[in-house]
């Protein structure tokens, strides 16, 4: 049975009921917060493994809540909310979520998404990649230990989604990954079009480690996915 601890964090009781029973059956521990100030000070005295979390709440928006999560710790954060519009989701994804999902869901899917985030932290923590803790292509040396990237002498920290993600294209070079495939390697789940987490995590990859100027290591190719150039 699983101990992981998760904060669901919405206003909506139905919701919460809903998402706790599915989590308790699957082994979960459970805790909730109707409203961001409720969760941070949850967040102050408790560890969670993994957070779930609407956007629109009663007195802040849910992307300013992870903001402020993400300056003090990092555990996966999943967003669950009824908006759809891609810029807006784009933007929460941006701000520091994993993964975003669209309400209404299937209670299972959300379940399988936070065992998937789990497996993923789970599998950066044992260790399983420090048999070779530096891997250095062109310009970039990886560390797979800090999960930081060296280019021209300079040290520069990626987000756990990121490095996989660069891992992944470093080690499957000069072939097209599509949008899928890419998200169920590095989340460990079923892709259900899931474009547009890759395309921002993507996004902030390159900003990080190209040259704004020179398209230099990964190429977009269109309505596709991506190609890292070796």
């Amino acid at each position: 049975m699983n101990k992981h601890t998760i904060l669901v964090v919405d206003d909506d009781l139905d919701i919460i009921e809903l998402i706790s029973l599915y989590l308790k059956n699957s082994g979960y521990i459970v805790d909730t917060a109707n409203n961001c100030n409720d969760a941070l000070e949850k967040i102050k005295s408790k560890c969670f493994d993994l957070i779930i979390l609407d956007i629109m709440l009663p007195d802040f928006d849910g992307t300013t809540l992870c903001q402020k999560i993400r300056q003090s710790m990092y555990c996966p954060i999943i967003f669950v909310s009824c908006i759809d519009d891609e810029d807006y989701i784009l933007n929460a994804l941006n701000l520091g979520g994993d993964d975003y999902i669209r309400k209404p869901f299937n209670p299972r899917e959300l379940v399988a998404r936070v065992q998937s985030n789990l497996r993923r932290v789970a599998y950066e923590k044992s260790g399983n990649k420090l048999i070779h803790p530096h891997l250095t292509i062109k310009d970039l040396t990886l560390n797979m230990e800090k999960y930081t990237v060296i280019k021209n002498n300079k040290e520069i920290t990626l987000s756990p989604i990121e490095f996989n993600i660069l891992l992944f294209m470093i080690h499957h070079p000069n072939k097209i990954l599509r949008y899928s495939e890419i998200y169920e390697h590095v989340w460990e789940s079923k892709s259900i079009g899931d474009t547009r987490t890759v395309m921002v995590h993507v996004s902030n990859l390159r900003k990080k480690i190209e040259n704004n100027s020179n398209i230099k290591y990964i190429k977009t190719v269109k309505r596709r996915g991506y190609m890292f150039l070796l």
